[in-house]
């Protein structure tokens, strides 16, 4: 009878160890798809973070275009007005218009600016600030020919939009 219980309490505890032995083996199989799981997400953190930055920057700079009021422009009432406007921001900051004629439509005008690089950036904020809703549709600027490194020559495009049409 001993004997007998012998092998009895051999053998339940043979089976706990093997018991044990597999929910030891249980457990690391599911610590791997849990380390797997949180290296995913870890990488969906620095993703989000980086496309947040990138959302925080766009935002910013949709808020700085909204400060410029574009919608509430008013339009010019004749391209006198545009051309005075245009003439007087080049003459504030010395650039020499070399020509200005209307294009293929009254609301274009083309240009050939001469300056200094500075003055001509300046000219074009303070287009910017024009009291009627405009763009620069085109723009190329090449170092003058025969003059010092800071003077330019610039093409441009400018549109204008008008309440007459």
């Amino acid at each position: 009878m001993k004997k007998n219980l012998y092998l009895v309490f051999t053998g339940v505890l043979i089976v706990i160890c093997l018991a044990l032995c597999a929910g030891v083996w249980w457990s690391i199989g599911q610590l791997k798809t849990y380390r797997e799981e949180y290296e995913a997400l870890e990488s969906d953190r620095k993703n989000s973070n980086e496309l947040m930055a990138q959302l925080r920057l766009r935002n910013n700079s949709l808020n700085q275009i909204n400060r410029l009021n574009i919608e509430n422009a008013s339009a010019a009432t004749d391209f006198v007005e545009v051309f005075s406007q245009v003439r007087q921001a080049a003459d504030s900051y010395k650039v020499n218009i070399v020509s200005m004629t209307q294009g293929s439509s009254e609301n274009i005008l083309h240009m050939q600016l001469q300056g200094n690089y500075y003055s001509l950036a300046h000219v074009f904020a303070k287009w910017r600030t024009m009291p009627f809703a405009s763009r620069m549709t085109s723009l190329k600027i090449r170092r003058a020919a025969s003059s010092p490194e800071s003077q330019v020559e610039a093409d441009v495009i400018l549109e204008a939009m008008r309440s007459d049409g």
